[in-house]
This record gives C-alpha cells, sequence and structure tokens, in this order.
C-alpha cells in the first residue's frame, strides 16, 4: 500500500496537534486536582465533555450525581450530535433541573422510589458504574460479558444485584480497575468517588464509546472479501498465510490477559499470531513496539505490526496493536464488547491514534 505524501503530513499534523492539545489547559484550570489526575481533565474539557460547574470545583471532593449528570450529558452530546433537552421538567419532586430531567429521558440516570432525585446526594461507585453503562446502551453499544471479571475482587459479593452485569462490563472493557490494598484488589461498590477519580474512570468510557461509534462490525462476506485482498497485497507468501491465519479468529473474545487461543486482549492476539509462525514478541503492548524494525506508515504491508497510544488513557504509552492485513485494514483484539475484528487503519479512529508500525516478517 503507498499513501499519497500528503496523507503522511496529515498523519504527522495530526499526531503533533494532538501532543499539543493535551497539555493545552493549564493544571491551575482545576481546583486542589492531583498531578496523576491533570492530564485526563485537561483532555476532558478539549473534548467537550468537562461541563463548566467543574471547573471551579475541589476535584478530591466527592462527585454528585447533579454533577455527573452534567458529564453524562455532555459526553452524549458529543457522541450523537444530539443536544440533551427534556420534553418535560417534572418527573421528580425535588429538582426541575433540565440536564437531570434529559439524562433520566435519555436512559442515562434514573431516581428513587419516592420521586425525589436527590442531586446533591453522593454517588456510590456503583451507581457511577450504572451510569457508565447507561451511556454504552444509549449509543447502541450492546452488552458482551464473556466471563466473570470480578473474580479478583475480594468484595464482589457487595455489588448490588441491579449493578452486577453494569460492573462486570464496566471492569471487563478496562474503564474501572479497582483499588489494590496489599495482596487484594477492592472495587469498594457501595463506597464514593472522587470527582477527579470519576472523571479519570468517565474519559475512558466516553473513549472506548468513540471508539465504537466510530467503527464497524465485520460480517463473514466481508472477511472473506479481506482475505482476498490481503492475499493479492501480500508482499510474501508468509504474510498470506499470517494474515488469513489471523483473521480465523475474527468474533474470538476479549479477556484482558488472555493468550489465546479462545481469548485474547490485544498484545496477546498479535504475540500469539507471530509465534504461529516462528517469531517471539514481547508481551505487553508498550514493549511490542521495540520488536522488528521500524516501517513508515506510507510503506505499510501484510504482517505488519501497528502500534497505536492514548487509545484508554492520557499517555504516550502504546496502548494497543494490531497486525496490518492490506486494503487499509488491520485485524486486533478490540475490546470485551467486539473481540477479535477487523477495523481500518487509514481513516477514522484508530488512524489518528496511530503511533507506529513495526516490520515483524522477515
Amino acid at each position: 500500500m503507498k499513501i499519497k505524501p500528503f496523507l503522511r503530513r496529515l498523519t504527522a499534523l495530526t499526531l503533533a496537534l494532538a501532543s499539543l492539545l493535551a497539555l493545552a489547559v493549564p493544571a491551575s484550570a482545576y481546583v486542589n486536582a492531583s498531578s496523576w489526575a491533570v492530564s485526563s481533565l485537561n483532555e476532558a474539557d478539549l473534548l467537550g465533555i468537562l461541563p463548566d460547574v467543574m471547573q471551579d470545583a475541589d476535584m478530591q471532593e466527592d462527585i454528585n450525581r447533579m454533577e455527573m449528570c452534567y458529564i453524562a450529558t455532555s459526553a452524549y452530546e458529543k457522541l450523537t450530535g444530539n443536544t440533551p433537552y427534556p420534553n418535560r421538567t417534572d418527573y421528580f419532586t425535588d429538582t426541575t433541573d433540565p440536564l437531570i430531567c434529559a439524562a433520566y429521558e435519555i436512559g442515562i440516570v434514573s431516581g428513587y422510589e419516592d420521586g425525589t432525585f436527590q442531586p446533591e446526594k453522593l454517588l456510590t461507585r456503583q451507581e457511577f458504574f450504572m451510569i457508565l453503562s447507561n451511556l454504552d446502551r444509549c449509543i447502541g453499544m450492546p452488552i458482551h460479558i464473556t466471563t466473570d471479571y470480578l473474580t479478583n475482587f475480594v468484595d464482589r459479593n457487595q455489588v448490588g444485584a441491579w449493578a452486577e452485569a453494569a460492573t462486570q462490563e464496566v471492569v471487563g472493557l478496562g474503564l474501572v480497575q479497582g483499588t489494590q490494598i496489599g495482596n487484594f484488589w477492592y472495587l469498594n461498590p457501595t463506597g464514593n468517588t472522587s470527582r477527579q477519580e470519576a472523571l479519570v474512570m468517565f474519559l475512558r468510557c466516553y473513549k472506548n464509546a468513540e471508539m465504537f461509534m466510530q467503527t464497524d462490525w465485520i460480517t463473514e462476506e466481508e472477511m472473506q472479501e479481506l482475505i482476498e485482498a490481503a492475499e493479492a497485497e501480500a508482499a510474501t507468501g508468509e504474510a498470506a498465510e499470517l494474515v488469513s491465519y489471523a483473521l480465523g479468529f475474527v468474533g474470538c473474545s476479549y479477556v484482558f490477559g488472555g493468550n489465546g487461543p479462545t481469548s485474547f486482549d490485544c498484545s496477546g492476539f498479535t504475540r500469539y499470531v507471530y509465534a504461529h509462525f516462528g517469531y517471539t514478541i514481547n508481551r505487553v503492548a508498550n514493549d511490542q513496539v521495540n520488536n522488528g524494525v521500524a516501517v513508515s506508515f506510507s510503506d505499510l504491508q501484510p504482517g505488519d505490526l501497528l502500534c497505536f497510544s492514548n487509545t484508554y488513557s492520557s499517555s504516550d504509552w502504546i496502548t494497543h496493536v494490531g497486525i496490518y492485513i492490506g486494503d487499509g485494514q488491520m485485524v486486533h483484539a478490540a475490546n470485551s464488547t467486539r473481540g477479535v475484528t477487523v477495523d481500518t487503519v487509514t481513516s477514522g479512529y484508530y488512524y489518528s491514534h496511530f503511533a507506529a508500525a513495526r516490520r515483524i516478517l522477515n
């Protein structure tokens, strides 16, 4: 595949602009924000999902239900292009706030049985998990739980039955990671969450939802067309065999830490595929960028390793990897919602997050 020079320049400009934007908002814009949260707060603000009310709020104080509605409706508007405005404002006995009522109509939040919403009440973590999950449902993302993602948390029995599916989803998607104390991991589902913690997790949710909105599901007919296109473009017979082998895993589930053969995470998938052909690469995505030799985006060949940054966190790390299969497409273990699938890399979400390519095959 040969990409025109102006596209190569556009790629460089896009990546440079993204780096500049990440630094565009000063840390002083947020009251009492911890250093680890500032880059995510900056990014949330630049993406338009940080409402004005949060700019003057103490970031280390716990978030309440009203504030979460403001954030969620901002994200919904950015994702769908629909401005959230309620048909009615009399749903609750204790508030007529239009954004709260809009969030209720959309299906992001619910009230209490006594008819109240209690906007100033602090949000429990499992209520927060529900809001993350509800936002996914509002944009059409299906729940796809392939395993029990809560087995490693010692307090999993504290998760309410009403929040079980949502908690499984957000942990499986990597939106919520829990807290390690000693040798044990905790979800603390009935506890509260600071504003900055909630915003960091919500940013992961937004970016995952954005990826879902910008990518397509693949049919069996489309997969066969991809195999044929990859075989026609492949520089070597080995590359054609590797592409065909990798595409054979489309539909397998995504599991964090999965090494195959029926479930994978992104770097586990690439490592498994290359190993089948006798190539040993590192296990972690951020280390796989050191394998093989560098290749430019304009000179990609089927079988090349593609590396992406900033796909779920505000960092320059390599956070996702896939295998180029030709015709501007890659096969990869996307996430627990979509599993192993195929996406385009010459435009859209992954194009904007492209960081490097490595040639693994001889």
